[in-house]
């Protein structure tokens, strides 16, 4: 079974679920997500591009992983500040 590295690198090259599912041979979305670890990196980049998109101010978030649940907690700058 291909390793986390293999599916974070395909999502991060902007391959469908669908299709890294595939080349992967996860057959379950459970087993797939399993593999699909998100760097704190990668949620400071989207962050950054989707305050890029909105014209605001960009969020600075971190990753809380507890019992394999990758959550992401956001906190955005005050626009009034």
């Amino acid at each position: 079974m291909p390793s986390g590295s293999a599916v974070r690198n395909l999502e991060r090259a902007g391959i469908s679920r669908s299709v890294a599912m595939k080349l992967t041979g996860h057959k379950t979305e459970a087993v797939y997500r399993r593999y699909a670890i998100v760097a704190e990196s990668d949620l400071r980049e989207a962050g950054a591009r989707l305050a890029a998109a909105l014209g605001t101010v960009a969020a600075t978030a971190s990753l809380s992983d507890s019992f394999g649940d990758n959550s992401v907690i956001a906190q955005k700058d005050s626009l009034n500040a």
